[in-house]
Order: C-alpha cells, then sequence, then structure tokens
C-alpha cells in the first residue's frame, strides 16, 4: 500500500511538470512578449551607431558650454585644443514630463566660428530635461541634462 502511494505520487510529480511544460510551450508559440521588440536587431544597430559616434566626441575631446538669454539660445563647441568646432548640426530638444505632445526642438545654426545660436517665442516653462545633440562627420556630442526655464550664464554640459 505505502509502495502504491509513492508511485501514485511520483506519477501526479511528473503529471503536473508535463502539464505545466506544455501550457508555457504553448504560450511561448503563440503570444509575443510585451518586451519584445518588433525591429530589435535594427534598433540594437541604431544604438551601436550612436555608441560609436559618442565615443568619437569623447576622444575628439569636445567641450559644450551652453547659456540662455531671455528666448536666445546659445552654444559654444570647442574641441580638445579649445579650438571651435565649426560646420556642425546643433540641435536642443526639451522633454516635457508626463505630456510628449508638447516637446520642444530647437535646430541651432551656426553663427560665428563654433558658435550655434537661435531663438525660440515659445520656450518651455519650469523644470525642464533638456536634451543636446551636437553632430559632425560621423561624431555626435550628446548631453542630457534638467536647467530651469530662466535666464543663466554659460554652463559646461
Amino acid at each position: 500500500m505505502s509502495r502504491n502511494r509513492w508511485q501514485l505520487f511520483l506519477g501526479a510529480i511528473l503529471l503536473a511538470f508535463l502539464v505545466f511544460s506544455g501550457w508555457t510551450l504553448e504560450r511561448a508559440a503563440s503570444r509575443v512578449s510585451a518586451v519584445s521588440d518588433v525591429d530589435y536587431y535594427r534598433t540594437g544597430q541604431r544604438y551601436h551607431q550612436q555608441e560609436r559616434a559618442w565615443r568619437a566626441a569623447a576622444e575628439a575631446g569636445w567641450r559644450a558650454l551652453l547659456s540662455r538669454e531671455a528666448q536666445r539660445w546659445r552654444l559654444r563647441l570647442l574641441d580638445r585644443d579649445g579650438a571651435p568646432v565649426t560646420g556642425g548640426e546643433v540641435v536642443l530638444k526639451a522633454v516635457l514630463p508626463g505630456n510628449r505632445d508638447t516637446d520642444w526642438r530647437l535646430l541651432l545654426p551656426e553663427v560665428a566660428p563654433g558658435v550655434y545660436q537661435a531663438s525660440s517665442a515659445v520656450t518651455p516653462s519650469g523644470t525642464l530635461e533638456l536634451i543636446l545633440s551636437a553632430s559632425r562627420d560621423g561624431i555626435t556630442l550628446r548631453r542630457r541634462f534638467k536647467a530651469v526655464s530662466q535666464q543663466w550664464a554659460e554652463v559646461r554640459l
């Protein structure tokens, strides 16, 4: 009698294991995980391209000095030796928490060697999460930081 109980118990455990394994296989075969990215491979490639550009900016020793006066945003972009970085493309974005519809973007054209500047009649107010991106010849300097929307002197990023 005791031997039959152990056999039934082991049989029940084996049956439960097989049922659970079958259930997990069915779920894996028929459903897509919510965390998977349909474009996973391309997303990884894009990240590695961006990482190479960021490393190139670090190796080039680029420095960014950003200031704000009223509605005017000004960036000085310098290399390791303090020489201006000319011919770049500079974009400043503000990410507003909780409301992606009000995100703000400003392209800063070069107004003098290594000086990028633009004015914006509409500037978000309050504490801003800003993303600065400066690119030239496959090199990208990217900085993410928080700032207040009032006027401030030149800050090194």
